[in-house]
């Protein structure tokens, strides 16, 4: 991974700072943007915006597709792939997922782990064991050590649908295409052969998930997998997708016998997959890419934090509008 200079981070972050000021003068419906307490995170270069709902005084009725819409495209600097809403006070905590486009996902895995670190650093979790309540039920989580590891389920139907593709749920629907070793992931078109796929009607009803699938092609390495994923919501390839790194790692598990835990290598860096009794359980690098809330980082990944962040510049049209 190449270095990059630190005056072009600082520029980054002035680049938000100053889209952040444009949106408070620009204002949203219905709520106060001022008021508005917010942290531009990433996992593993998949960028989240967590919205805490307590510091924002946002009611229950005042988060929808809208609201998360109007906040991604707000920034332009970073693509932000999606807004996970924080509801603090909910028992156990609740985390409320919409899409980029504002497409209202039960589950995103990497927003999860954004969430959990998030929570931990506010006081609203507990480090070494708790539970995050989604759309999808209630998911283990824990940052025990400064490691962020959450679990976003079991396997679930789990099915063969052609020789070399095969759909999981592990949170989101995943369609997983399999790559020979003689493939050039690295030259497969995600955007648009993961588009056709997405967007194949019959294949979604065929497999009852008439939302839409997201698309993870996956080709075996020396010591684990490489996943490149299309994201619906996002309708473009992310840096990781959580729940994708999750079900392909089953996929690889079940079709290649790969033992847990299962190294799995995105664009976004790597991140690993474990089977445990809370299901499968994900784990890589988080950090901020900006904040107006105070935050009290972990201080055991600051190395890392600098290497993905590094990457979320350098990636170009993956990350950037």
């Amino acid at each position: 991974m190449r270095d990059l200079d630190q005056h072009f981070l600082h520029a980054e972050h002035g680049c938000l700072r100053a889209e952040y000021n444009d949106l408070c003068r620009r204002g949203v419906p219905r709520i106060t943007v001022e008021q508005l307490a917010f942290s531009i995170m990433h996992g593993n270069g998949n960028v989240i915006l967590v919205v805490d709902e307590a510091l924002s005084g946002l009611s229950e009725d005042e988060i929808d597709s809208d609201l998360a819409r109007e906040l991604c495209g707000s920034f332009r600097s970073v693509r932000v792939d999606g807004v996970a809403f924080v509801r603090p006070a909910a028992n156990p905590v609740r985390m409320t997922y919409f899409e980029r486009d504002g497409t209202h996902s039960q589950m995103c895995g990497n927003a999860l782990r954004c969430v959990t670190r998030y929570g931990v650093e506010q006081g609203y979790l507990r480090a070494d064991s708790d539970l995050v309540m989604t759309d999808d039920g209630s998911k283990w989580v824990s940052a025990a050590d400064g490691v962020v590891r959450v679990a976003v389920g079991a396997g679930r139907e789990f099915v063969q649908v052609a020789g070399d593709r095969y759909f999981v749920f592990s949170g989101l629907p995943h369609l997983v295409l399999l790559l020979g070793d003689l493939d050039d992931l690295y030259a497969v078109d995600v955007k648009t052969d993961g588009a056709a796929l997405r967007y194949d009607d019959r294949l979604c009803r065929q497999l009852n998930h008439p939302e839409g699938l997201h698309v993870d092609f996956m080709q075996r390495s020396r010591d684990g997998i490489q996943v490149r994923t299309y994201e619906v919501g996002v309708e473009d390839e992310t840096l990781a997708c959580g729940t994708g790194v999750a079900g392909s790692a089953y996929v690889a598990h079940r079709v290649w016998g790969l033992p847990y835990p299962i190294r799995v290598v995105v664009p976004g860096g790597e991140m690993q997959v474990d089977e445990t009794e809370h299901g499968f359980l994900i784990s890589g690098v988080t950090g901020y890419l900006f904040s107006n809330v105070a935050v009290n980082p972990f201080t055991s990944d600051v190395a890392g934090l600098k290497n993905v962040d590094r990457l979320c510049q350098l990636a170009g049209p993956l990350v950037r509008s």
